[in-house]
């Protein structure tokens, strides 16, 4: 009998340890079941990967009709046409004070006073057209926040929504600019003197400052709609303003859109410069004009220069962020807009550098540079051809079956991006060493060593 019940006093314990299991077993895996659920439904960033508490409006849903259309009026085309001018009129806004201040600046510190007065009227005479072009701004811009809100209610709901943290900041920013870029204007002759032209100037930076916000604000929208962040997975969001500010494209379209309204400004002042030049009657207003050509060729050309470098790092940070959207954009649907951008890059170059050659036409000294003209067009031209030549052609489906794939047999090996890349950099340098003849071609060289390795 004893003998039994020590046999049956483990196995007493082991029943005893295997109700027990079978009781807080199941208990336990749903208790971490509930959790792991509870972590997998918790809202993340869709780019940041960090949690939050949403406290904004859900991304509206694409399958509902939200957006009334009128007959055969295309709202999309419309809109877009609208927003262009806002942004032409936006970039002009914001590089007119730019110049402004740097013309002042050189004004200050050039001890010839008659140089001096030059660089001071050039300014002011641009700051007027400053608040015409604000004020275009300002209409047209509000006629396109009436189009979101009247054609695209849901999406502005949407955006109104997510932002509204910062839409008043931007309307706040955007008064504030106004008001002081018309007490720039307006103190001019009351700050004439030595001692309150620096602060006249702290006035324009000012104004330039308040602008660079508008143009972080404006960018930091127009990110988030091609790469969110800051919302979760349903597009809610999560309260965190740095995160949806600084998402994936930000930086990117920050720098590439700065470029672009410098020298867009600058060659819209070369074309005015242009045409005041052809249709003056006098030797002296012939005279400024072309120096107001010759001062904003050089910000057109400084600010040209680098901007295939920054569209170079806003598509590779396209691509980083979804590599689908970016095929999309360069070998998708959208891939003949970029075909018809390269022709405008194209010409944009060649039309800078032949402006060069014909105001170095102009120049006493600037016959020495033609023959080397010729051999600059022949190698511009060779490499807007790379640069035109497309990966790809428009084909049927039958001729995309035909063929084996999308890839043509024959340009698909040559329209590639390491060409292009390199076709694009030998047409920035090329346009830097046609400026260099044009700075140089009306001076003389005065030093002892002037036949060594000047042409």
């Amino acid at each position: 009998m004893s003998l039994v019940m020590r046999m049956a006093r483990p196995a007493c314990l082991l029943l005893a340890l295997l109700v027990f299991l079978s009781c807080t077993a199941p208990s336990y895996l749903l208790a971490q079941n509930s959790a792991e659920s509870a972590q997998a439904e918790a809202p993340r960033d869709i780019y940041y990967k960090t949690g939050g508490e949403p406290v904004g409006p859900p991304a509206p849903a694409q399958d509902e009709a939200r957006y009334p259309r009128y007959g055969s009026f295309d709202n999309r085309t419309f809109v877009w046409f609208v927003t262009q001018q806002h942004t032409y009129f936006g970039g002009f806004v914001l590089a007119l004070p730019i110049f402004c201040v740097i013309i002042e600046l050189i004004g200050l510190f050039t001890r010839d006073k008659s140089v001096a007065a030059r660089y001071d009227c050039l300014a002011r005479d641009f700051l007027r057209v400053s608040l015409l072009a604000l004020s275009l701004t300002a209409v047209v811009g509000t006629l396109m926040l009436g189009m979101f809100i009247w054609l695209y209610p849901s999406f502005m709901r949407y955006m109104g929504g997510t932002f509204k943290a910062m839409m008043p900041v931007y309307a706040l920013v955007f008064v504030a600019e106004s008001v002081f870029l018309i007490a720039y204007y307006y103190s001019w002759d009351r700050m004439a003197a030595p001692a309150l032209k620096w602060l006249h100037v702290s006035l324009g930076v000012v104004v330039n400052s308040l602008g660079g916000v508008l143009l972080l604000l404006a960018n930091a929208w127009a990110a988030f709609m091609m790469a969110p962040a800051g919302v979760d997975a349903q597009g809610r969001y999560l309260g965190n303003v740095a995160h949806l500010l600084h998402s994936a494209l930000w930086n990117p379209l920050n720098v590439h859109r700065f470029l672009a309204d410098i020298m867009s400004g600058g060659a819209v002042v070369i074309a005015y410069a242009s045409y005041r030049f052809l249709t003056s009657k006098t030797d002296e207003e012939r005279a400024y004009y072309d120096w107001v050509g010759y001062v904003f060729l050089f910000v057109t050309v400084c600010a040209l220069l680098p901007m295939p470098f920054a569209g170079y790092w806003l598509m590779r940070s396209v691509y980083a962020f979804r590599q689908s959207m970016g095929v999309t954009m360069m070998g998708g649907l959208l891939t003949w807009l970029f075909v018809v951008q390269a022709l405008l890059v194209g010409v944009l170059f060649l039309g800078i550098n032949y402006y060069l050659w014909q105001s170095m036409g102009r120049m006493k000294g600037g016959e020495r540079y033609q023959p080397y003209f010729q051999y600059l067009v022949w190698a511009l031209m060779a490499c807007l051809f790379v640069w035109l030549t497309p990966h790809t052609v428009v084909m049927a489906p039958s001729e995309v079956k035909a063929m084996g794939g999308a890839q043509h047999p024959v340009i698909g090996n040559y329209g590639v991006m390491s060409s292009k890349n390199g076709a694009i950099n030998v047409m920035i340098c090329l346009t830097a060493l046609s400026y260099i003849f044009f700075r140089r071609a009306n001076r003389a060289i005065t030093v002892s060593w002037e036949n060594t390795g000047n042409i």
